[in-house]
């Protein structure tokens, strides 16, 4: 009879010993049906006791191993399982992360689309001022453009003297009107005025005549001056009052008859 598995313990015994009281039972039962009816060939005969032990401690043996296997299975499943809640709990922490993660990505988002708006707004605005400081350019060259036309070319302007004969003769036409207008001595203010304002503009644009032409100066006309006595004073010589004349012949229509307050340009 082999010797029993130190494992066992006390669930050996226990399990021989229903497994004896069940052969037993099994073994009387029988003899009582052969007692009483015929069955039959005769059974073969029954085990011995030591025989039935060692096979119930085989089966026995299989069972341990097969709950040895169970036991195994079942530790495996319960590492898996708590791989599995760990994992679970990683991946819960890794969402929150991600979580966390888009949420400041999102006010970081905001953020930008908020700095966008405002720069959006700071360029129309900045491109509002550059037309009007375009606009405004554009007519600083213009009005510059024009000042240079009224400026001498020794000046730095674009003046020649063509031009600043024409611009003389024009602010003469005007005057001469305004004087044929108000019929003599003027008697309201406004006329005055007036005449006064085209005298000075004359003679602005004979002396940018006489830079241009390199004259010696302008000379204003008054009531008592005849060309040939300017002559004299500018050049000690009365004759030379055609010089005179022929410099100033797009303001003087008569060389006898002189407009006090007229500017003539002094060659």
């Amino acid at each position: 009879m082999p010797q029993r598995h130190p494992g066992y313990g006390r669930r050996l015994p226990a399990l021989l010993l229903l497994l004896i009281a069940t052969s037993c039972n099994a073994a009387e039962g029988a003899g009582k049906r052969d007692a009483g009816e015929d069955q039959g060939p005769p059974a073969p005969a029954a085990a011995s006791p030591e025989d039935r032990v060692e096979e119930l401690t085989l089966r026995l043996l299989g069972m341990e191993g097969k709950l040895k296997e169970s036991a195994h299975a079942r530790k495996s499943a319960d590492q898996g399982r708590m791989e599995a809640e760990r994992r679970f709990a990683e991946s819960i922490q890794e969402i929150e992360r991600l979580s966390d993660e888009i949420k400041r990505l999102k006010d970081a988002q905001r953020e930008l689309e908020r700095a966008l708006s405002e720069r959006d707004q700071r360029i129309t605005q900045l491109d509002a001022e550059w037309l009007a400081l375009s606009t405004s350019h554009e007519a600083l060259n213009r009005r510059f453009e024009a000042l240079r036309a009224h400026v001498p070319t020794q000046d730095g302007g674009t003046l020649d003297p063509q031009q600043a004969r024409q611009a003389a003769a024009q602010a003469y036409l005007a005057l001469r009107e305004l004087l044929q207008r108000a019929g003599g001595e003027p008697r309201d203010r406004e006329t005055r005025e007036a005449i006064a304002a085209a005298q000075a503009m004359l003679r602005q644009r004979q002396f940018a005549l006489a830079r241009v032409a390199d004259a010696q100066g302008v000379y204003r006309i008054r009531s008592s001056d005849s060309l040939a006595l300017i002559s004299g004073r500018w050049y000690g010589d009365t004759a030379r009052w055609r010089i005179l004349f022929e410099a100033n012949r797009h303001v003087l229509d008569d060389p006898d008859h002189l407009l006090p307050g007229l500017t003539l340009v002094i060659p």
